[in-house]
């Protein structure tokens, strides 16, 4: 038994690359508005709602996904929509395979309803005359 050669941690010939898996649930929500549906976007809400909406955006984007996750789903929370329960349109880019949405809220029970995809919140239709789905 001899002395055991260290191993490079980084060198000519050697690259070492580190990466973490982090898992999103601990990360803060990103908002991310380029698929609103029209019909079901800013335009079809009154001021106030809209103001309304953005602070709520910013409390929410304070937590963490596991705290959404956790948090009553009229409140701070969300519920899951089911694909087939939506009567608007699905964007392109959601791929077949996506079963639901999730819809958090504002100003009371008005949601908001989209994909989440890692930390990232795409936001794909305003629902605030409640006509995207059967309440």
């Amino acid at each position: 038994m001899g002395i055991k050669k260290p191993q490079p941690t980084q060198g000519k010939n050697v690259k070492v690359t580190t990466t973490s898996i982090v898992s999103p649930d601990i990360k803060h929500p990103v908002f991310c508005f380029r698929y609103l549906v029209k019909g079901f976007d800013l335009e079809q809400c009154e001021e106030y709602e809209s103001v309304a909406l953005i602070k709520h955006l910013y409390n929410l984007s304070q937590l963490t996904w596991e705290e959404i996750k956790l948090a009553p789903r009229h409140g701070m929370g969300s519920e899951k929509i089911q694909r087939n329960s939506i009567k608007a349109s699905i964007p392109k880019f959601i791929t077949d395979d996506v079963d639901y949405f999730l819809a958090l809220r504002f100003q009371g029970k008005k949601p908001f309803v989209g994909h989440r995809s890692g930390s990232v919140f795409h936001i794909i239709w305003i629902d605030n005359k409640f006509t995207l789905y059967n309440h």
